[in-house]
């Protein structure tokens, strides 16, 4: 990881701690900060985090203070017992903040760091109590905020996404991978994060949930809106509607709206009528609202855009067999909720330089660009084998745990259907697009329509 470490009142550059992180691996940009002129140590820290471009950025004690008041956007927090009172004007901190102090602190109190937390409406465990005094330089302290840095290493995903009807079918069918980007190139699935329920035992007589390896919708919206360390999730939905539709006077007619015109119009159409809410807490209890949709549920609907001519895909709008009708309209939903969290919906080339990125892809298109022939939905454990040897032509070092793997090579909810190989090809995408190696699927379609379409972006093909 590369980590911004700023020092604190009479210290300087080198200390014990930020040799700690370089020693174990991690790339530390590490300035020299004045220790009488604060807005000159902000001016400095600010200059180092717009160049550097850190993934976390570490602050102790008045270089906590310097951290809290830089525009750092989403880029996480690792706090130790950090000076706030003193120096500086903030006094809240974002949501992906981690804060280390020990309560025997006698420069800066405990409780100074407990009415931070609250102020911010961050849960009680951001706050981690550890070690026997202010400089937090002994062996516990020093390896807690280590495992506090790496925690928010940068990581991307792939969702393999349906809309079943009901909680419990959902949490069957919406599952996310996720890969840890632990250098240049170099990525690794493991066990931690979202990547534990794939592998979690079943539980007998716990609540449902705890034997499902998916997600319901409200839960992948919550966990991914809290998430600042994922950098890019690829889904296998369409993320918009045809061109000839957003423009149809039928089509919107039938919800009683004006033309739409654009996706934007449409999207904010359909997020206002679908709350992700269900009945009741059941495993049986139906998603609320997307019965208010029916009066699209035309076959005259069945358009495709230009991306799903390129790739052969179904039409989203498509409400018999896969029930893609689901998927686009709750998808849409997802979307905008997102995007309000400082996701960015990726919809065509423009906005391909994202921080957090959104943007659909498609399994298939996905297997055919790795080079595998035949169907990976009948040969899962070749596609993946075929995969990973793929990424390896690309520079990229691919760290895969057997039992995620095993799980990703053999997951269906029915015959035919390997969500585990979708989510992981869905993965697969996301990683070459944040590798800078992937491109869009826009079936000819000029940039105008793409961006009210929406294109399919997989990985580039190989020269």
């Amino acid at each position: 990881m590369r980590i911004l470490f700023l020092h604190g009142w009479s210290s300087v550059p080198g200390g014990r701690k930020p040799t700690f992180l370089a020693d174990h691996g991690h790339e530390i940009l590490n300035p020299a900060l004045p220790d009488e002129d604060f807005p000159a140590a902000v001016g400095i820290a600010q200059a180092e985090c717009d160049q550097g471009q850190p993934d976390v950025i570490v602050g102790s004690s008045r270089g906590g203070a310097v951290a809290m008041n830089l525009e750092s956007n989403g880029t996480p927090l690792v706090l130790l017992c950090p000076a706030w009172r003193k120096w500086g004007s903030a006094t809240k901190v974002k949501t992906n903040t981690t804060i280390l102090h020990s309560r025997q602190d006698d420069v800066v109190p405990f409780h100074d760091s407990e009415e931070l937390i609250a102020n911010s409406g961050l849960p009680p465990e951001a706050l981690v109590e550890v070690g026997d005094d202010h400089r937090l330089a002994d062996p516990e302290p020093l390896e807690r905020m280590m495992e506090a840095c790496v925690a928010f290493r940068p990581r991307v995903s792939g969702c393999d996404f349906g809309v079943p009807k009901n909680a419990g079918d959902q949490a069957k069918k919406i599952i996310l991978i996720e890969a840890i980007r632990l250098g240049d190139r170099h990525y690794a699935i493991d066990q931690t994060g979202r990547n534990e329920r794939l592998i979690r035992p079943f539980s007998k007589g716990g609540p449902w949930k705890d034997n499902r390896r998916g997600w319901t919708l409200p839960e992948l919206c919550d966990s991914l809106s809290a998430d600042y360390s994922t950098k890019a999730t690829a889904f296998d939905f369409p993320f918009s509607i045809p061109l000839a539709l957003l423009n149809d006077k039928t089509f919107a007619q039938r919800m009683n709206q004006a033309v739409f015109s654009t996706r934007q119009r449409w999207v904010e159409f359909v997020t206002e009528r679908l709350d992700f809410t269900f009945e009741n807490d059941k495993a049986s209890a139906a998603l609320k609202d997307l019965a208010r949709f029916n009066q699209w549920r035309d076959k005259r609907f069945w358009l495709k855009r230009s991306t799903d001519t390129a790739t052969n895909g179904s039409p989203p709008l498509k409400h018999k067999f896969q029930n893609v009708f689901a998927m686009t309209i709750a998808g849409a939903s997802l979307l905008s909720r997102l995007s309000s969290g400082q996701y960015t919906t990726v919809l065509d080339d423009a906005q391909v330089v994202a921080e957090r990125s959104l943007f659909e892809t498609y399994p298939r298109e996905v297997a055919n660009r790795v080079g595998f022939t035949g169907s990976y939905k009948d040969r899962p454990q070749d596609c993946l084998k075929q995969t990973v040897a793929f990424l390896e032509s690309q520079g990229i070092t691919l760290e895969f745990d057997k039992q995620v793997r095993h799980f990703c090579e053999t997951y269906r909810t029915s015959g035919n259907d390997p969500d585990g190989a979708d989510a992981f090809l869905c993965l697969v995408a996301s990683i070459c697009f944040y590798e800078g190696l992937a491109e869009l699927c826009s079936g000819g379609a000029d940039a105008a329509t793409i961006k009210e379409e929406a294109a399919i972006i997989v990985p580039a093909r190989s020269e």
